[in-house]
């Protein structure tokens, strides 16, 4: 996997803690979609928004994060 430098991914997100949120359940997702995927099962996954020849779910996620496809939107607290 090549993440090289953090600085890339920071534009979507104000901390490298969040880009580690974000790519985190973002390739649990995408996790879950190649293996349903791989086994022929319907998912409700969203599939991958970049094209890259990885199967790699996690560098899915930082290419996504990367391109904007993902961003970081934080929860509204309850009053």
């Amino acid at each position: 996997m090549k993440v090289q430098y953090v600085d890339e991914y920071r534009e979507n997100t104000n901390s490298k803690y969040k880009l580690c949120i974000l790519a985190a359940k973002r390739a649990r997702e995408l996790g879950e979609y190649l293996s349903a995927q791989k086994n022929m099962e319907r998912i409700s996954v969203i599939k991958p928004l970049v094209d890259v020849e990885s199967r790699d779910p996690l560098e899915i996620a930082f290419n996504e994060i990367k391109e904007g496809k993902i961003i970081y939107k934080k929860k509204k607290e309850p009053i």
